[in-house]
């Protein structure tokens, strides 16, 4: 803000300076704010390190036995991530063949083989119905299927001769149909 561009807008000059003084005293506040906030940034990051070499500090302190239970439970885990994706390839390996996802197969899977085993077998139990249930109804139906041609009541006439056809045919085809066709053959020349 300049103090000519105030008065040029109209400003008086009194009301220019409390304007450029309100102005300059929230600069400032607005200035030692920041500063502060930085202080306390600074503050965070000490704390944060100093947080960490506690924890550091506590984990050294941590009895033997604490350790153990401690790497027992990270081994638990492993074990456990590990059980899973064993089962996993286990129902893989059931379900080898049949269009299967992976997340229904990811819904099959607990810790427990045996439970792992069974649904995946159950689930290839019912494929397997559904598949030849499917089979024998297809079989079914084309057993089923009439392959009888259907006599229709529309006369066809493609092989039906007509006197245009006959004056097409060369001398000799009209001499063979006319003698396989004598009555038709009047019919188409009557004798005079």
């Amino acid at each position: 803000m300049k103090r000519e561009t105030l008065l040029e807008k109209g400003f008086t000059e009194e009301q220019v300076t409390d304007l450029l003084n309100m102005f300059h005293e929230q600069n400032q506040l607005n200035n030692d704010l920041q500063n502060e906030l930085n202080k306390f940034k600074g503050y965070e990051t000490k704390y944060n390190e100093l947080q960490k070499q506690m924890d550091d500090i506590n984990k050294a302190n941590l009895s033997e036995q604490e350790k153990i239970a401690l790497e027992r439970k990270e081994a638990d885990e492993y074990v456990s991530k590990a059980q899973k994706i064993y089962n996993k390839a286990k129902a893989k390996e059931i379900l080898a063949g049949y269009d299967v996802s992976e997340d229904l197969i990811s819904n099959l899977i607990s810790g427990d083989e045996e439970s792992t085993v069974k649904s995946a077998n159950n689930l290839k139990a019912l494929l397997d119905a559904k598949i030849e249930n499917a089979k024998l109804k297809a079989k079914e139906e084309m057993y089923n299927v009439n392959v009888k041609p259907n006599p229709s009541n529309v006369p066809q006439n493609d092989d039906v001769m007509t006197k245009d056809k006959f004056d097409k045919l060369t001398m000799s085809e009209q001499k063979v149909w006319k003698d396989a066709h004598l009555d038709e053959y009047h019919e188409f020349y009557p004798q005079n």
